[in-house]
């Protein structure tokens, strides 16, 4: 038997086992149960905003410890505005569905794997660049740097848990630490980065709508 021959057998067996209905009415019931936000981790995006698009099946046989399987993969798209991606689709995770060969289903995985905001402006590489110059002294409580590093580090702790209120509620408070502090005693390069991570944050909590109006004025008086 050929490889062509078993992949038209093996996608014949999918189609008569109709996966691809299955798969993507399950989904459907995931995606439209807005019962609650909280049922379902969406990464921050909007069940509106997320495409669903067939993928591949996948096969698995002989495994050890269970029966063969097939795998019907559907992906998780949003729109690419920034037309980087093919067809303009980001993808941001899937849907998987497993089934034996007889279409008996065993497992369902719903998996997003960008989260909104927080991947969008690359938090981690920042945190990165700005602890390669932060003298662990400073980490002392009664270090005059001390106050700023815990403003900094609650302020990426708060958006990547995507409280951003709190997140901008805590650029407040660095700022008016920088203000009221001799920033002649502070190390000059962390300093620098400091003022650069604030800036960038502010503007990106402003430019997207992401704090209340009246904390958004703060900001931008800053």
């Amino acid at each position: 038997m050929t490889a062509r021959v078993l992949e038209i057998l093996l996608t014949d067996r999918c189609k008569s086992l109709d996966l691809k209905r299955k798969a993507f009415e399950t989904l459907g019931t995931i995606l439209s149960d807005t019962s609650s936000n909280d049922e379902i981790d969406l990464g921050g995006f909007d069940r509106t905003e997320i495409k669903t698009m067939f993928d591949r099946f996948e096969y698995q046989v002989d495994k050890r410890h269970s029966g063969s399987v097939i795998r019907t993969k559907v992906g998780l798209y949003v729109e690419d505005t920034k037309n980087v991606w093919l067809d303009s689709l980001e993808p941001i995770g899937y849907y998987e569905l497993e089934t034996d060969f007889n279409g008996e289903i065993l497992d369902d995985y719903f998996v997003i794997e960008k989260q909104k905001y927080v991947d969008d402006i690359a938090i981690v590489s920042h945190f990165q660049n700005m602890n390669k110059i932060l003298p662990l002294g400073y980490l002392r409580r009664n270090h005059i740097q001390y106050e700023l590093v815990a403003y900094i580090s609650l302020v990426g702790t708060l958006f990547i848990s995507k409280q951003f209120e709190g997140t901008g509620r805590f650029i407040k408070r660095a700022y008016t630490y920088l203000e009221t502090t001799d920033n002649s005693r502070l190390d000059q390069n962390y300093l620098k980065e400091s003022k650069s991570f604030l800036k960038m944050m502010k503007s990106y909590l402003v430019r997207n709508n992401l704090v209340t109006e009246g904390l958004k004025e703060e900001l931008q008086q800053e």
